[in-house]
């Protein structure tokens, strides 16, 4: 049997450059990507109640978001109106789920990226076991020690002071401590900052019927592999939430798209999520909505990494079509964010050129592994 790391694929990247006296410059760059599609292909004529089972153990970075966007599309279809309770349980699993992915990327992925020492196993013990007590039963105590948590590790500042100094640009005193203020310091260092600046087409919110319209087409499968606004590639993420935050202003006007506000901004949406947990204002999680037509579900979501959509189509409560449009396929796109990102970069040298790749890949946060080859033209 094949390793499920194999069976949902995995992002190839590949980057030419050409050295132009001292620095090595981004000459060509491809992005493709084997990623497991569930479309019509594989699911037509299983039984409808299938289909949330597999999206989310297929899927198992965001398999709450995945499971619940697909079982909110199916129920839809088949006609079926779940009571508040669940839906709010739903919703609260969604956002529990969403403030873990970002803690791990913060805690995790973004040191590596930048050279900097991740959280111990110790530590991240602490914050599974948090994650844990949360998911049994809503409980101040322990959202609380979330903060506590996020405080002591993340932030080295308390939460309210961090969010005043981030709103003034104060750059020297969020570094001082804190696993982000080693962060900041590190793209500094790594003079950073700006690095991947491009100018920015954020997803623009569309209605049911625009999403209807793209995934009852004959090229729905292409759609959702290169998913498009009239033509143009659009990215849906962190920093597209947390543009018009005006905790994020200065430091867009001072880097842009750069490195150093995506950091802030993934940041900055974490601490949006764990303020609407915080204060029990369920709604602000699903960011989403539903909607059926006969025998037709479709189901939106804001999941951690951006935009999730399901579209089923079935019959007697057989699948006819089923269509998953991902934020991967957004923002990974071939002529997408990354691709703007990736393509600017200078560096001093070839192993210098991957270190920069890797951490603006690691900013957009892909949902599987990637291979980057980086090849020099003759």
């Amino acid at each position: 049997m094949q390793p499920l790391e194999q069976l949902v694929g995995q992002l190839q990247l590949a980057l030419h450059y050409v050295s132009e006296g001292r620095l090595c410059r981004v000459k060509t760059l491809t992005i493709s990507s084997t990623r497991l599609r569930l479309n019509s292909g594989l699911l037509a004529g299983k039984p409808v109640d299938l289909a949330p089972k597999l999206t989310g153990v297929l899927f198992s970075l965001c398999g709450t978001a995945q499971t619940i966007t697909s079982t909110r599309a199916c129920e839809q279809a088949t006609g079926k109106r779940p009571d508040a309770a669940i839906e709010q349980q739903r919703i609260r699993q969604i956002g529990i789920e969403t403030l873990f992915e970002h803690l791990l990327r913060l805690s995790q992925d973004w040191p590596v990226a930048l050279g900097n020492e991740s959280l111990s196993a110790h530590e991240l013990q602490a914050l599974f076991k948090l994650k844990r007590e949360l998911l049994k039963v809503p409980n101040p105590a322990v959202m609380d020690d979330i903060q506590r948590w996020f405080e002591a590790r993340l932030l080295g500042l308390p939460l309210q002071r961090w969010l005043d100094y981030c709103t003034r640009g104060d750059a020297k005193k969020l570094s001082i401590r804190g696993l982000i203020g080693n962060l900041m310091t590190n793209v500094c260092r790594h003079d950073w900052e700006h690095l991947g600046a491009c100018p920015q087409q954020p997803l623009p919110e569309q209605s049911f019927e625009w999403w209807r319209q793209r995934l009852a087409t004959a090229d729905a499968e292409h759609f959702m592999a290169v998913p498009d606004v009239e033509g143009r590639a659009c990215e849906t993420s962190s920093l597209t939430r947390q543009w018009d935050n005006p905790a994020l202003q200065v430091w867009r006007e001072r880097y842009g798209s750069g490195l150093m506000t995506r950091l802030l901004a993934r940041v900055l949406d974490m601490l949006a999520c764990w303020l609407r947990l915080r204060s029990a204002s369920e709604a602000g999680f699903s960011l989403s909505g539903v909607e059926g037509h006969a025998g037709e579900g479709i189901a939106l979501l804001q999941t951690a990494r951006g935009l999730l959509v399901h579209r089923v189509v079935q019959q007697h409560g057989l699948i006819l079509e089923y269509h998953i449009v991902a934020p991967t396929e957004w923002n990974f796109h071939p002529q997408g964010s990354l691709y703007h990102m990736l393509s600017g970069l200078r560096a001093t040298s070839e192993v210098a050129l991957r270190n920069q790749a890797q951490a603006l890949i690691a900013a957009l946060d892909p949902c599987v592994t990637y291979q980057l080859e980086i090849t020099r033209d003759a």
